[in-house]
């Protein structure tokens, strides 16, 4: 179901009209995202800056998970990758993340292959929506769809 509701939302971003702002070539956002909490899935959230330059994609987030197996844990995660000639800023990436978790004392590193999008809607905001697959997380390869808001000035 996840893997759909990720599939329609990248051809609804596709398909944006004139309606939407392109960035310009080199533009920074803050960003912030969040996974929607769903039983016994752990819920994310992160907060970062986004940006765009030459062709490419870059972000930076501070994340926090909670679990209800694991616990909570504090991460940083780095991304990166190139965007597609489109109107809205596609991107096709991966990053990867380092971090502690409190319950247990332990430090955990993992990385994750990503596709994502940010539309502006306005001068000032927008919507993001990204698909990561994180990898070695937890024990089990974790699936993610990530919904946000980004800021940026002109």
């Amino acid at each position: 179901m996840k893997s759909i509701l990720a599939v329609a939302v990248l051809v609804f971003l596709f398909g944006t009209s004139a309606a939407t702002q392109a960035a310009d070539p080199e533009t920074s956002m803050l960003q912030f995202a969040q996974r929607k909490h769903s039983q016994g899935d752990p819920l994310i959230t992160t907060f970062g800056i986004y940006g765009v330059r030459a062709g490419t994609a870059a972000h930076w987030d501070l994340a926090q998970y909670n679990d209800p197996q694991h616990g909570e844990a504090w991460a940083t995660e780095f991304g990166a990758g190139y965007l597609l000639p489109t109107r809205v800023n596609v991107y096709i990436g991966g990053g990867f993340v380092a971090g502690y978790r409190r319950n247990g004392g332990e430090y955990f590193g993992a990385w994750y292959p990503e596709i994502g999008a940010v539309v502006l809607l306005t001068d000032g905001l927008g919507v993001s929506v990204s698909r990561k697959r994180y990898q070695k997380l937890y024990q089990q390869i974790e699936g993610v769809v990530m919904f946000g808001l980004v800021l940026t000035t002109k």
